[in-house]
């Protein structure tokens, strides 16, 4: 027998982009059901420990953590330069959090804005009915549950990275349905640490060059991590060769995790018939730091705001549920289209390159991390563009930077502002997108 149930919008997966989300819709009234592969116990004990941003919280209309979700808060962080002789201090408050138990706090406040969440379901497959996604089938993980349907006006596919519903749709509800691929994968590994010795860091600290960091964990211990593309395989070794290179073995190691982020442009229309993307389902991760919770709250707000208004008009339609794509890509979506050109060029740089950009407070100057963190761009006068072109053709010159990086440097930011004018330039409605999408094409090969 398979169970069948109602809601106005499924929402599959009950982490903190999926419950933000289910929290929005039950304050406007509608009726949520969640569905979760995992025990909710066990929701965000792959990572355990993650930062955000103290200014988000009061964005969001969220309260400030406290209780056994708060281990530290830390004003100011270090950014190193790769020979670790320039430390740029980066004023920019984070709090380092419990995450599964922020993850339990965003339960709690999707039921009780009147969600029902379900434990132990694996999403199988859509259900699709006159060319709209109408609902999913789901199997219990116990052997001994009942399969069940849940129909809803919307559903919305937050169930992370693998994007279990997105990636079975039918092309004609016109959603990208390619799955990620491990080269556009972040594999964060990180290495928990107690009894360290004298002399280690504080606080939070950022190694660009190597795309790691050490962060504080529990009481007086340390968090040290990495994220690199291709596999964890991959990922561990670069970082046992970064914390061999800068501190040995230091302390002892008490725990490890490892877990999966998205490094890579959204899919160029999260919604169809009856159906939105959301989180790192699509891909809205921060291009400078993989990050995803804060950004996908900036998602799930205009989601939330879309979907209620489409179903007051009892138009679910790929047409009625545009405007998230246009909201969304023409805000956030723009500034971490334009960074992820402009990143990787800047992570391919060389050891002596970054040390030069470093000694001279340009890219990786503390200022332009607060500027990322917050306004997710880097905001630079005339003056100040001229003023960086002049030191990068002095590091030329003095052999300090290479002429070929500096013209990819020049090349990568006029490809940017391409990108950023196109997506910024979003069409207004579906009528637009192919010709659209034509041009983002072109850019996106050529960058």
């Amino acid at each position: 027998m398979t169970h069948e149930l109602h809601t106005d919008v499924v929402v599959i997966g009950a982490g903190t982009s999926g419950c933000y989300l289910a929290w929005r819709l039950g304050q406007a009234g509608l009726r949520t059901i969640i569905l979760e592969k995992q025990r909710l116990d066990q929701v965000g004990q792959d990572i355990d420990i993650f930062h955000m941003d103290e200014v988000r919280f009061d964005e969001f209309g969220l309260a400030h953590p406290s209780g056994d979700e708060l281990t530290g808060h830390h004003a100011t962080g270090l950014a190193w330069s790769p020979d670790r002789q320039v430390q740029n201090e980066v004023r920019y408050a984070f709090y380092v959090m419990n995450k599964p138990a922020f993850c339990r706090r965003m339960h709690r406040l999707a039921r009780e804005a009147g969600a029902k969440i379900l434990e132990q379901v694996r999403v199988t497959e859509p259900i699709i009915e006159n060319g709209f996604v109408v609902g999913v089938r789901a199997e219990p993980v116990a052997p001994d549950g009942e399969p069940i349907q849940v129909r809803g006006q919307i559903v919305v596919d937050a169930s992370g990275i693998d994007g279990v519903i997105r990636t079975q749709l039918p092309v004609e509800l016109g959603v990208e349905t390619d799955p990620i691929r491990p080269e556009d994968t972040l594999y964060v590994c990180l290495e928990f640490r107690d009894d360290l010795p004298a002399g280690t860091p504080t606080g939070l600290n950022f190694y660009p060059f190597h795309k790691a960091f050490w962060n504080p964990s529990y009481g007086t211990g340390a968090i040290l991590g990495i994220g690199q593309p291709g596999s964890y395989d991959h990922a561990w070794q670069k970082h046992g060769e970064w914390r061999e290179e800068y501190f040995g073995d230091p302390g002892r190691v008490i725990q490890t995790r490892q877990g999966r982020t998205p490094y890579r442009r959204s899919p160029y229309s999260l919604v169809g018939n009856g159906f939105m993307a959301l989180g790192d389902t699509a891909f809205q991760t921060k291009p400078f730091s993989g990050e995803g919770v804060t950004s996908s709250f900036t998602a799930g707000q205009i989601a939330a705001e879309v979907a209620v208004e489409a179903l007051q008009r009892g138009d679910v339609s790929r047409a009625a549920l545009w405007p998230y794509n246009v909201r969304y890509f023409r805000g956030q979506g723009a500034k971490f289209a334009s960074m992820f050109v402009q990143l990787p060029a800047a992570a391919e740089l060389s050891r002596r390159e970054v040390d030069y950009l470093f000694y001279h407070d340009l890219i990786f100057s503390g200022e332009d991390f607060r500027q990322m963190n917050l306004y997710y761009e880097t905001k630079m006068s005339l003056g100040q563009t001229i003023s960086m072109g002049l030191k990068l053709l002095a590091g030329v010159l003095t052999g300090g930077f290479s002429f070929a990086s500096f013209q990819r440097l020049l090349a990568v930011s006029s490809a940017a502002a391409k990108i950023k004018a196109l997506y910024q330039r979003f069409p207004e409605d579906p009528a637009g997108f192919d010709a659209w999408v034509v041009e983002a094409e072109r850019l996106w090969g050529q960058a």
